[in-house]
């Protein structure tokens, strides 16, 4: 037993790794500002909503402050576990991938410390630094206890959430980070945004599908669906959202669910997803720590990495030469544009990126565009001479048709000639005689009606572009201290290429890299507008209501190019101040998520805000591209009040015309900020490139 105890004091509290992160944490400069960065948003936030929330805190506004003090605890939940999910696979993918940059990770794996000892102090000294951060913002989200309307058993399992996040992120990092050893830190960290984005975006727009909820049938025969879906227990967001109590989102009583959902583990999956997905979380990080100490020191001796094995199990052998390729008049943005797209691992993402955006833009188009099977329809059955109307359908019936009926289609009053139209009938009422008196229709159903449409389209849209966003971040991150870490940049000053010739090669180069990317979500939007438009002129309806609004194709390609230009420059110019790779991708990815994030919050906020002029919140929106992308997609539930058809003052086309205008001076403003950056790096490169070689 002691010798048990033994190991186990030396393998985590007796640590090296483990004490030398716990002892300096604090101490180092980066960390404190990190550290202060993380109260510094929960603060404004508080702020923010209590300042917008337009309450008079009076002793009769206790019920008004109690539900303001529940949003200010849902939004600091919600970007609490966000910080989280982003920070944690920064500090935990860099444990090992740095050790080797830094050429002493042969050294760690020489001294007598076994694969557990490295493993495990790599993982929780990192994982530590964010646990730090979740306990500072203890005192923050204590204010909520003040105010009232939140239990401590809800911020209780908010932390675990986010903690259980942190180790699973950082746990899988770390298996990523071993597993891809001989690819780099700047691939590592990147391939698990990559991935992290994708399960987190897609995962939440998965359990909007009906198919994802539990469908079942009572003891009295009547049916079922649940609100939480089988993806709520392995999604961090969807698990925080229940905790929160929404009406719309709430797990089903245990009694409720039939005999066989209600054996464990089911019914703990079931009725309680919180509790189930930190449990889960923490099975899974022991899961994903074994292989890695398992591997650990059999993958550092291999001559051959993880990916190279694949490829030589996969290899086609395709000749010892290839055919000679013309290069651009500026070769170094030939060579940022046409070779990363050239490799094979970036050419298989790439066409592969192209053809699931495309399809999955179809698919959603087709399911728009094909009607459903409405229980009760009418299709051109009224006979007008004989008063009598055929209802197709389930129950087939030729019925009469009062002369003094009431037609009512949707929210608007029709006549009996609209009875020839196609319609679905959604009930009716018969009168004397047997003869319909009242009916009331509404559009012919499709598979998938336009508010779901909108809401996917919306979602895939912001999924790819965020993608988009990553990849030239990371490639631009890196652009300059991958030359400078294997000595070809010394070589490229040595030429007569100046820094002008340098840095607008890079710029041009990187933005030509991404084009074809970002085309998916322009030609996705275009497919829908090309639908529209055919549907429109066929049925000439001044009530028309577009998936996405035409002026889409003049707003979309020109923002979304220009951001990615913003991020590319950020990227090349914290990759020429930075040393070290890790932390170019770091600071890059840090700023634009940041910066996105910021501008999305305060452009939402401004359209709901009640006290803004509707018009001008969606000029001022306009300056986040993910919010632009909401106004020209979905802006009938994220427009706010300018395009609320309940709300007599407002003016959707106006609206639409001052976004267009407003994009524009946006896009002015954001090419002014790219050139000023520009010029920024082409005065300083000589003098900061001087700098670094000391």
């Amino acid at each position: 037993m002691l010798g048990i105890a033994d190991y186990f004091w030396r393998l985590l509290p007796g640590n090296p790794i483990l004490l030398r992160v716990v002892q300096t944490a604090g101490k180092k400069r980066r960390d404190a500002i990190i550290r202060c960065g993380y109260l510094g948003l929960l603060v404004v936030m508080v702020t923010w909503i209590l300042s917008t929330s337009g309450t008079s805190y009076g002793s009769s506004d206790l019920a008004a402050l109690t539900k303001d003090s529940a949003l200010i605890f849902q939004y600091m939940s919600y970007l609490q576990l966000a910080l989280v999910a982003l920070l944690s696979p920064v500090f935990t993918a860099g444990a090992i991938t740095q050790e080797r940059d830094s050429q002493t990770y042969d050294i760690l794996l020489a001294t007598p410390l076994t694969n557990g000892q490295i493993v495990l102090g790599s993982l929780l000294s990192r994982v530590f630094f964010v646990v730090a951060l979740l306990v500072s913002g203890i005192p923050i989200f204590s204010i909520t206890q003040i105010f009232g309307g939140v239990a401590i058993k809800s911020i209780f399992y908010s932390f675990l959430i986010a903690a259980s996040t942190a180790l699973v992120t950082g746990a899988m990092a770390m298996a990523m980070a071993i597993a891809t050893l001989k690819v780099g830190t700047r691939r590592t960290i990147f391939s698990f945004y990559l991935f992290i984005v994708i399960y987190l975006v897609g995962f939440y727009l998965l359990d909007s599908v009906d198919f994802m909820h539990l469908h079942y049938v009572d003891a009295a025969g009547n049916p079922h669906t649940t609100q939480t879906s089988w993806l709520t227990g392995l999604h961090p967001f969807l698990a925080l959202r229940v905790i929160f109590n929404d009406a719309n989102y709430l797990p089903p009583n245990l009694a409720d669910l039939p005999g066989r959902w209600q054996s464990w583990p089911y019914s703990w999956y079931w009725t309680s997803p919180a509790t189930f997905y930190f449990s889960f979380m923490l099975i899974a990080s022991v899961a994903l720590v074994l292989p890695s100490i398992l591997l650990l020191r059999r993958m550092a001796q291999s001559t051959s990495g993880f990916k190279n094995w694949v490829l030589q199990k996969i290899h086609i052998g395709g000749g010892a030469t290839r055919k000679p390729r013309s290069v651009w008049y500026n070769p170094i943005a030939w060579r940022e544009a046409r070779t990363k797209a050239s490799a094979g691992r970036a050419s298989f993402l790439r066409y592969g990126f192209i053809l699931l955006g495309l399809s999955g833009s179809i698919l959603l188009l087709t399911m728009h565009a094909t009607e459903g099977s409405p229980h009760q329809f009418i299709s051109s059955g009224y006979d007008a001479t004989r008063n009598m109307l055929f209802i197709d359908g389930d129950t087939r019936q030729d019925l009469a048709v009062s002369p003094y009926v009431q037609v009512k289609i949707g929210d608007r009053d029709g006549t009996t000639d609209d009875l020839n139209g196609r319609y679905e009938v959604k009930d009716f009422t018969l009168g004397p005689g047997n003869s319909i008196s009242q009916i009331n229709l509404r559009d012919f159903p499709r598979r998938l009606d336009s508010e779901q449409t909108r809401t996917w389209l919306l979602g895939v849209t912001i999924l790819e572009f965020s993608v988009i966003l990553l990849i030239i971040t990371n490639a631009a991150a890196s652009t300059v201290t991958r030359e400078k870490e294997d000595g070809t940049l010394d070589l490229l000053l040595s030429t007569p290429i100046t820094s002008r010739y340098y840095i607008w090669g890079k710029l041009r180069g990187l933005v030509s890299f991404v084009l074809p990317l970002l085309a998916v979500p322009v030609v996705s939007c275009f497919l829908f507008i090309a639908h529209d438009l055919l549907r429109w002129l066929a049925e000439g309806d001044s009530r028309f209501q577009w998936i996405v609004f035409p002026e889409a194709l003049l707003m979309m390609p020109s923002m979304l190019i220009i951001v990615c230009a913003f991020a590319a420059i950020l990227g090349m110019q914290m990759s020429l101040r930075c040393r070290t790779t890790v932390r170019a991708v770091m600071s890059s990815v840090g700023i634009i998520v940041g910066a996105c994030a910021l501008l999305g919050w305060c452009g939402n906020g401004i359209l709901n805000s009640r006290s803004a002029i509707p018009e001008l919140s969606v000029g001022a929106a306009v300056f986040s591209p993910f919010t632009m992308l909401t106004l020209l997609i979905d802006p009938y539930d994220f427009g706010g009040r300018a395009y609320d058809p309940l709300i007599p003052d407002a003016d959707p086309e106006g609206a639409r015309v001052t976004a267009l205008v407003m994009c524009i001076v946006v896009l002015c403003v954001y090419a002014l900020l790219v050139w000023s950056m520009y010029k920024s790096m082409v005065k300083n490169f000589d003098m900061t490139i001087r700098k670094q070689s000391r």
